[in-house]
């Protein structure tokens, strides 16, 4: 497998950093020696040192916010740690520092072997409190949501905020199931004992799960690695390191990885087997089928790890390997006896997440439509068949469909790789800068590849608070250069930085049998980008010209909310040739936005957003019927955004395949347009509301031309 080390890569920060599989010792031989945490330490703030963009300086004000960091991270909801804890851990506000720049570690064995005391009182404590029924008749209250909130100022406190954190668990399972029933008032009427005590057990099943990982020798690797994560995000949210087992990032860029092509589901903690792939090889074994429970898999010493809470990565991470090799799990059909089955590993090539198109049908118009979920690279390095020019596939089939107009969906795409986005603006524009990036040193240009543009026609790029980086680059461009109208939330993320990503370690020499020692993976900030105007989408993001509302989800990241951050700025630059649109954009944006306006839909998703708000910012009712007025409260604005942002009736979209018209369908083998997840995605997008308002302005650039020049 290719690593991506000295590619520059432009990924927000809600995708998980992880690392690659080098044939190398890992931290299984290592673990808890202080000469390898010293040793990881002093490699990563070396390599942030000499390699960051703009390093922070690692003094007293950067000691106190990673010693921050640190606390909440091992402690977010402030549930294990008592303020006594905090104090005696005070001492180290200021030393974070100094013991990083020697690599020491005192700071983290300190707190560490606090968090593991108060963890092992909290699952006691767990087990204790959940061992009983809870009077659901109780009138108390709780704030669940905790974030900021103190510590707990004693034991007796702290036992306090756990039962009735417990208990609020327990009465969300209670309702969930009560709700899978039907019969919602009945249990609300009375309280079902039977039922709160499938609810317990639940919460109970969770929190064993959860405490068994969390510490021991495993726990400890993990919280290491967190801490110097914590280290990272505090120099700015996206210089980050990861431990060596995971290979995410990798298989997020190339869309490739080597498994058995299955999709896995997650029930509580228990796994399963959502989906088979067609083509993979659990599926052309035989052995495996959809719905199987997922009990053990076999480690690297062929011994079977049950699979019971631990992570979704971990649990990936045992599946996938090496191609040509296999892997051994035990599995059960509900109902069924276990069974063991070995399948072998084989490629695996995501298709059903790369650039996919569709035409849109209205009112006597085809319109084009491009999903890009992530701007991926081509594994073997050749770029044929990386997010670049898998679009423009997806634009000559558009071209071929003679569609009136083109929305490319950005929506949720982190980024990627620069050479994509870059490479991808032959499709829309002329030869011409797209972007500037600017290191320690120097300043450069990228351009758009020197041939005509695949597409002239009416342009919209869709976006929101998820579109980070890659995207906001492409949107940007598409902005400056005058080429189309950008549409989506107030803003899009607002990261405006550049990483390279680093293997750290330690080599060995094969001649004495010394082995190579793997220390992980680091994504450093080493560069940033620039709009071609000179401003920058730090912070700040992309501003759509059309905005549909503030943010998609209550719970959304945005760069702006990272105290870590880096500042926004401009550069001076030199000028470049904007486009003439072919329409007039005052009128184009002015219909839109009135229609924004008065849509029924887009004021009600915004109101049912800020009473969610509102209901996690304040303590919730414990008492059984108070408790269900709040969760049906809940729901019903969940439900009613939901239902807000799908179209209905006569609304609703005509959405049908882009196939290629010179080749017969039946002969478009393995295209993702004969899939059945393909056909549900076309009705999905038949529905959504936003997809709606962007062909709407799509409509009004063919209708409102612009003036002649006089």
């Amino acid at each position: 497998m290719k690593t991506l080390k000295g590619a520059q890569l432009l990924l927000s920060g809600v995708l998980a950093i992880a690392g690659f599989t080098v044939k190398a010792q890992t931290p299984a031989a290592n673990a808890m020696q202080p000469s390898y945490h010293s040793a990881v330490i002093t490699a990563a703030i070396n390599k942030v040192t000499k390699k960051h963009y703009h390093p922070r300086p690692i003094d007293d004000a950067y000691s106190e916010a990673v010693w921050n960091r640190f606390l909440h991270t091992l402690d977010p909801n402030s549930n294990l740690f008592l303020q006594e804890d905090v104090a005696a851990l005070a001492v180290y506000k200021t030393q974070v520092d100094d013991q990083l720049n020697t690599g020491a570690t005192t700071f983290f064995d300190a707190a560490y072997a606090i968090y593991e005391k108060r963890a092992n009182e909290a699952s006691q404590l767990c087990q204790q409190i959940l061992a009983t029924p809870f009077d659901l008749k109780k009138k108390e209250t709780v704030m669940a949501f905790r974030k900021d909130l103190p510590f707990c100022t004693s034991k007796q406190t702290r036992e306090e905020l756990w039962r009735k954190l417990l208990k609020y668990y327990t009465l969300r399972h209670y309702m969930e199931m009560s709700a899978a029933k039907g019969d919602t008032a009945k249990h609300l009427a009375a309280v079902d004992p039977a039922l709160e005590a499938k609810a317990r057990e639940k919460v109970r099943k969770w929190y064993s799960d959860y405490f068994r990982q969390t510490t021991g020798q495993r726990g400890a690797e993990d919280k290491f690695a967190q801490y110097v994560s914590a280290a990272m995000f505090e120099i700015d949210p996206h210089t980050t390191y990861a431990a060596p087992q995971d290979r995410f990032m990798n298989e997020q860029l190339n869309k490739r990885y080597f498994g058995l092509g299955i999709e896995l589901g997650v029930k509580e903690s228990d796994y399963y087997i959502k989906r088979l792939l067609p083509g993979g090889t659990a599926y052309r074994s035989g052995q495996v089928k959809e719905n199987d429970n997922i009990i053990a898999v076999a480690d690297s010493k062929g011994e079977m790890l049950p699979v019971n809470g631990l992570p979704a990565n971990e649990v990936a991470g045992l599946i996938r390997g090496e191609k040509g090799t296999s892997v051994t799990m035990r599995l059960q059909q509900p109902g069924e006896k276990e069974r063991t089955v070995t399948v072998k590993r084989d490629e695996v090539i995501d298709l059903e997440n790369r650039a996919k198109s569709a035409v849109i049908e209205k009112n006597g118009k085809r319109f084009g439509y491009i999903f890009l979920p992530l701007f991926y690279m081509d594994p073997s390095g050749t770029k044929i068949n990386g997010s670049a020019n898998d679009v423009a596939r997806e634009v000559e089939k558009l071209k071929e469909q003679e569609v009136d107009g083109i929305v490319v969906d950005l929506r949720g795409n982190g980024g990627g790789s620069l050479d994509e986005v870059v490479t991808m603006g032959y499709c829309f524009v002329p030869s011409g800068p797209i972007t500037w990036l600017r290191g320690k040193d120097s300043i450069r240009m990228y351009s758009s590849p020197m041939v005509e543009p695949l597409y002239d026609g009416p342009l919209t790029v869709l976006v929101d608070e998820g579109s980070a980086s890659a995207s906001e680059i492409f949107a940007a461009a598409m902005q400056d250069r005058g080429r189309g109208l950008i549409v989506g939330t107030s803003s899009s993320f607002g990261k405006g930085t550049a990483q390279v990503n680093i293997n750290i370690g330690k080599m060995g020499d094969a001649a004495k049998g010394i082995a190579d020692v793997n220390y992980g993976t680091m994504r450093v900030t080493t560069e940033k980008f620039y709009r071609i105007n000179g401003s920058s989408t730090q912070l700040q993001g992309v501003i759509p010209d059309i905005v549909l509302q503030d943010r998609m989800s209550l719970q959304s990241v945005m760069e702006k909310d990272f105290s870590s951050a880096l500042v926004c700025d401009t550069v001076g630059l030199p000028p470049y040739q904007r486009l003439t649109f072919g329409f007039d954009y005052q009128k184009v944006v002015q219909q839109a936005r009135l229609r924004v306006q008065q849509h029924p839909s887009f004021a009600a998703i915004t109101a049912n957003i800020r009473q969610l708000k509102a209901l996690q910012e304040q303590p919730t009712p414990l008492e059984l019927s108070s408790f269900g007025a709040v969760y049906k409260q809940t729901s019903g604005c969940e439900k009613n955004i939901q239902q807000a942002k799908e179209l209905k009736g006569k609304e609703v979209l005509t959405v049908l395949p882009s196939m290629l018209r010179n080749i017969n369908p039946a002969m478009q083998k393995n295209d993702a347009v004969n899939t059945a997840s393909y056909k549900e995605w076309l009705e999905k997008l038949g529905k959504d509301i936003y997809l709606a308002e962007t062909v709407s302005v799509l409509e009004d650039m063919l209708t409102n031309p612009a003036s002649p020049k006089k």
